[in-house]
């Protein structure tokens, strides 16, 4: 049995308690800078209580995570490795959370997720080691892919503490109902299925509702909140500001690239407000600009906009789907020139929304991975979606955008239709 030294008090669940050892973990540092990070990003232009940081989700993780390790019966050693496991899942997140992963990308040129960094940093930290000693291993094996065991799962899967968490916490701290679903219900539902020396995470059949409303409430956050037109504009104006920064000298390209010796330190010394105050210290780059007017919510506006389910010819549609990076560079300072403008203050964008939740069980497959699945009353194990009676399109929903300063919207707009939809 855990034994609990210390309370937490949580809007959503109430008292979170831990352990002696779990206190230690919190006060490390790199756990205590997930309070300087906001849980989402610039979401706080649009919905103006979404200041909730990294560090309280992970108190909730934490809680949902234990829940889940109780239902399924686990021992107490898995439920402590379980638990160490949530307090550093979002460890590795760079400055306002997942935005930063795309600034990574851009500067390194390959697929980064906070993840990795989360394995890098679990890996070196010694501080770390101190607390969790040798148990140190048995925390990263969770956070490996190919570790195909429930213990995993909680951390990190179709149906895991993150989700269950974030999709709520999200929709109270904002003040809408799109992330609201049986949260009960579901870790009623939850059940664990052994094969050899794997297991899987399955819902009973009596859940499959619950579970409905879950794939349901992830979908329209994303819609209507991760993905809002507001946010897209401030997060591409982040972007924009870092690469400019770079490009003048105000950062370090070098702090950036995660196989320089130094990238670690670098990194952790980073947070929300240390980003933007080292962007500006220099007033003479596009990039204090950027930031001051993000700070100020003087946002881009959106000169060009069009959702490519609306166009009926599909080598156009080809065409804006194909786009790459350096197309973007190319448009944006074609517009720039054609407008008299700054092409630092063009951002051509293009917004993919895929809820992963109803993906077919083939797209899982072919990735290698589990899908969702259902357990019947004989425990026969089928895939969700040979159940669910809701269909879904599995195709991405694609929106092509310019940003640009207001004055220019107009202009922007008619060249964009000459040159996108020509």
């Amino acid at each position: 049995m855990l034994k609990i030294e210390k309370f937490f008090r949580d809007p959503l669940y109430g008292f979170i308690g831990l352990t002696k050892k779990e206190v230690e973990l919190l006060g490390i540092p790199v756990v205590q800078r997930l309070r300087r990070i906001k849980q989402l990003g610039n979401t706080h232009l649009v919905y103006p209580s979404a200041c909730h940081s990294r560090f309280e989700h992970t108190l909730g993780v934490l809680h949902i995570a234990n829940r889940m390790a109780q239902k399924l019966e686990l021992s107490d050693y898995d439920s402590e490795i379980i638990r160490y496991a949530a307090i550093l899942h979002d460890i590795g997140h760079g400055p306002l959370s997942h935005n930063f992963e795309t600034i990574l990308e851009f500067i390194n040129k390959r697929n980064i997720s906070h993840e990795d960094i989360t394995r890098k940093i679990i890996e070196a930290d010694n501080e770390i080691y101190t607390v969790l000693g040798d148990k140190k291993e048995e925390v990263l094996s969770l956070f490996d892919s190919m570790n195909e065991t429930v213990n995993s799962e909680i951390i990190s899967g179709n149906i895991d503490a993150d989700r269950l968490d974030y999709l709520r916490r999200d929709s109270y701290h904002i003040g809408v109902t799109y992330g609201i679903f049986d949260l009960e219900r579901i870790l009623h539902t939850i059940n664990k299925k052994t094969d050899g020396e794997k297991s899987y995470l399955t819902v009973l059949r009596k859940g499959m509702d619950a579970l409905e409303g879950y794939r349901l409430a992830r979908y329209l956050m994303h819609t209507q909140v991760y993905y809002h037109h507001a946010r897209a504009i401030s997060d591409s104006m982040l972007q924009r500001a870092v690469e400019v920064a770079v490009r003048d000298g105000t950062l370090d390209y070098k702090i950036l690239k995660i196989d320089d010796p130094n990238f670690l330190a670098n990194y952790l010394l980073l947070d929300d407000n240390r980003l933007f105050q080292k962007i500006l210290s220099n007033p003479q780059s596009n990039a204090y600009k950027l930031i001051n007017d993000l700070e100020n919510r003087n946002l881009l506006k959106r000169g060009f906009e069009i959702d490519l389910k609306w166009i009926e010819d599909a080598l156009k549609k080809r065409k804006i789907m194909s786009l790459q990076t350096e197309d973007f560079r190319r448009l944006e300072v074609s517009l720039a020139d054609s407008c008299k403008c700054e092409k630092d203050f063009i951002i051509a964008y293009l917004q993919k929304i895929e809820n992963t939740l109803y993906k077919s069980s083939y797209e899982f497959f072919k990735a290698d991975k589990t899908p969702i699945l259902i357990e019947n009353e004989n425990g026969k194990v089928t895939e969700l979606d040979k159940e669910s009676p809701i269909f879904a399109k599995q195709e991405p929903r694609y929106k092509f955008y310019i940003f640009c300063p207001e004055k220019y919207k107009s202009k922007i707009n008619e060249l964009a239709k000459d040159i996108i939809l020509a």
